[in-house]
């Protein structure tokens, strides 16, 4: 469950730190490289001034976490490479996973670029820049697809060395197929875009005592994710998505949710001047520790400024159950531009209603101009 969430929040860690000790075979046990096109299609974009990178990757695994999840990697070059500034403006398109067997499975999707030099191996996004990430759950025997429809008037950072890195599978047994199709529009440009894309993610269980970053089996308790706001600038954007799933019923994990319905809530804050005491429920790993969620809302400071709120609900039918996941696109976007002074912090709230075992997700990222 944590698996890929982990690796996703790593490697931008990393990236930004420069530690890559991790020793990568031991994590990824089956690792692919595959060859994209490298060519914009003019023809799709009707009558568009923009180019547009149709991006198309499929993979059928049989492989769960116990030995490292499956990854791959899919390389696109446009215009000079990695040597020229460009801007992405939107991406559209279908993502899905499908079960063959009645199995809990999940598939991490990240959008990543190269500066200088494209390289011909970097599985570890080692020296890459991620703009984008996508997290895909399916705890049944089922065909489960997600939209992506996401347009940005505050264009995102990129060159014309694109990459699509993604992973995942059954995680304990069974079969999936995880499959992408995207249409990435994009423009040249002359200087390098100045906007920064920033990694608010995480992932929180209810309803069982492992897995995840961290868990709770208490009802009522949820998480407060911190995120430091190292310099400043001014928040246009956040993007991404959501996806709070129950699991597949087999003793390997907590029940499926029972009752009239079951649903989570994901809040974003900032609180200026600093994380305080958020910062100091954080546990030896660096996540927050569970706490009611009275309290949570206690610690916020009176001003602090509510971004967004994405709350999600499984209403279910007489005679059904719980199994399902709980799905959203997040796109908000700043009419006016946010002020983030340097030492501010972000707030991420998990919560959940009802009943039942979930693996709650986000892969939300904050676009920050200078």
């Amino acid at each position: 469950m944590a698996n890929l969430n982990e690796l996703a929040h790593k490697i931008e860690r990393d990236r930004v730190t420069g530690d890559m000790k991790t020793d990568w075979k031991a994590i990824l046990c089956a690792v692919f490289i595959l060859a994209g096109l490298g060519m914009s299609d003019l023809r799709a974009q009707g009558s568009s001034p923009n180019p547009v990178l149709h991006i198309q990757q499929s993979r059928t695994t049989a492989q769960g976490s116990q030995n490292g999840f499956p990854t791959y990697l899919a390389m696109y070059q446009v215009l000079n490479g990695a040597e020229s500034p460009a801007e992405l403006l939107s991406l559209n398109g279908t993502l899905s996973l499908k079960n063959y067997d009645p199995t809990f499975s999940e598939v991490l999707w990240i959008l990543a670029y190269w500066q200088g030099k494209c390289p011909v191996h970097d599985i570890s996004l080692s020296g890459a820049t991620i703009i984008w990430s996508d997290i895909l759950k399916n705890p049944s025997q089922s065909d489960s697809s997600f939209p992506v429809n996401l347009s940005f008037p505050n264009p995102l950072p990129m060159t014309g060395c694109v990459g699509l890195y993604f992973g995942g599978g059954p995680l304990l047994e069974g079969k999936a197929t995880m499959s992408a199709d995207l249409s990435l529009t994009y423009q040249p440009v002359t200087n390098a875009n100045p906007n920064t894309v920033l990694d608010v993610g995480g992932e929180y269980c209810f309803g069982q005592t492992g897995g995840c970053q961290n868990a709770t089996d208490i009802d009522g308790e949820g998480f407060a994710v911190p995120i430091p706001m190292a310099t400043a600038g001014h928040l246009l954007e956040l993007y991404g998505n959501i996806s709070d799933s129950s699991f597949d019923g087999t003793n390997n994990f907590g029940p499926i949710p029972t009752g009239a319905a079951w649903g989570a809530a994901n809040d974003f804050y900032l609180l200026p001047g600093g994380c305080g005491i958020f910062e100091r429920n954080l546990n030896e790993q660096g996540f927050p520790n569970p706490a009611p969620l009275s309290t949570l809302h206690g610690w916020l400071p009176h001003d602090a400024l509510h971004l967004a709120s994405v709350p999600l609900v499984d209403r279910i039918a007489p005679g059904a159950t719980g199994e399902a996941t709980l799905q959203g696109q997040v796109e908000n976007i700043f009419s006016v531009p946010v002020t983030v002074n340097a030492g501010d912090c972000m707030v991420v709230i998990y919560a959940r209603s009802g009943n039942g075992a979930t693996d709650n997700e986000t892969q939300v990222h904050a676009l920050l101009a200078p």
